[in-house]
């Protein structure tokens, strides 16, 4: 399947180069550094990300933090609030700072079409994610399979320049979609939480989920949601979502119920029950943070 995945999104058309990272601004706060780099992922494309580093609390390990839409792409994951957005509250996006007073080391891409990635004719607002998966998907590509391209190029990048002891990943909506298409494709992943995505294909991507961020050429054939988290068994992954969360569709948190039902028999089918976890919140969508301690290594 990860081959066939790995076809379907496009990855075997894109053009492996030298990452060439640059540092090109920082900041110092009491607790914490805040770096920016720019890297390249292939020819004539090049991906901003910051880098949390705590002063204090460090256990040694790194976690990629995704983000969603109205996020202006890494800047609320990492403290910062755009006049425009004021989405901070809404979904509890500064998760990003949370991992880093966990004692991460937190590494914050700007998704392909988000943030300083966006076409420059779409508002901050905004995503450019329905213009570039129509031209990727006519070009054999697909939005999805740049976006772990990127992600891939960036592990490579954490794991020979910071060498953690080990390496998770999070994220919030379409960011909890990319954090389970990362952690199925590439096992350097260990821990993951998926929160905000983790519904039926029939019950919201088809109605009211539709940005093209979640569509590739005959995917939904192939799978569904839950058989990325499948494929992410035996490691750590757990799920969120809020009970009146919109994005679960007309029948509600029932369909995320029948996601996890099907997650749950292959993590019992390993023996490894424990390294499954679903957390309901009370409320809409939004990035509730109750799988923190679920992942987080004991003893650090």
């Amino acid at each position: 399947m990860k081959e066939k995945l790995s076809k379907v999104i496009g990855l075997d058309k894109m053009i492996r180069c030298e990452s060439d990272v640059k540092k090109i601004g920082g900041t110092e706060y009491d607790e914490y550094t805040k770096e920016k780099y720019v890297m390249k992922t292939q020819p004539y494309v090049e991906a901003p990300f910051y880098v949390l580093t705590p002063k204090n609390n460090k256990n040694d390990r790194a976690v990629i933090a995704l983000h969603g839409h109205g996020s202006d792409g890494k800047s609320m994951i990492a403290g910062e609030e755009p006049e425009e957005l004021k989405n901070s509250a809404r979904f509890n996006y500064t998760y990003g700072i949370e991992m880093m007073k966990r004692g991460y080391t937190v590494f914050i891409l700007d998704l392909c079409a988000s943030g300083e990635r966006r076409e420059k004719k779409t508002d901050i607002t905004k995503s450019s994610c329905n213009d570039i998966n129509n031209a990727a998907m006519s070009l054999g590509f697909s939005l999805q399979g740049l976006i772990v391209w990127d992600l891939l190029r960036l592990i490579d990048y954490i794991e020979e320049n910071y060498k953690p002891k080990g390496m998770d990943c999070i994220g919030f909506s379409g960011g909890g979609l990319s954090s389970l298409w990362i952690s199925a494709l590439d096992e350097r992943i260990e821990n993951t939480i998926v929160s905000g995505y983790y519904h039926g294909i029939k019950d919201t991507i088809l109605y009211n989920n539709s940005c093209g961020c979640n569509f590739i050429p005959n995917l939904w054939e192939m799978i569904d949601i839950c058989d990325l988290g499948i494929m992410i068994a035996p490691r750590k992954l757990a799920v969120e979502v809020g009970k009146n969360d919109d994005l679960n569709g007309e029948r509600g948190i029932v369909s995320f119920y029948e996601q996890v039902k099907e997650t749950k028999k292959v993590y019992e089918m390993y023996n490894c029950g424990d390294n499954f976890r679903e957390f309901v919140g009370e409320g809409k969508h939004q990035w509730y943070g109750l799988a923190y301690d679920y992942i987080i290594p004991s003893g650090k």
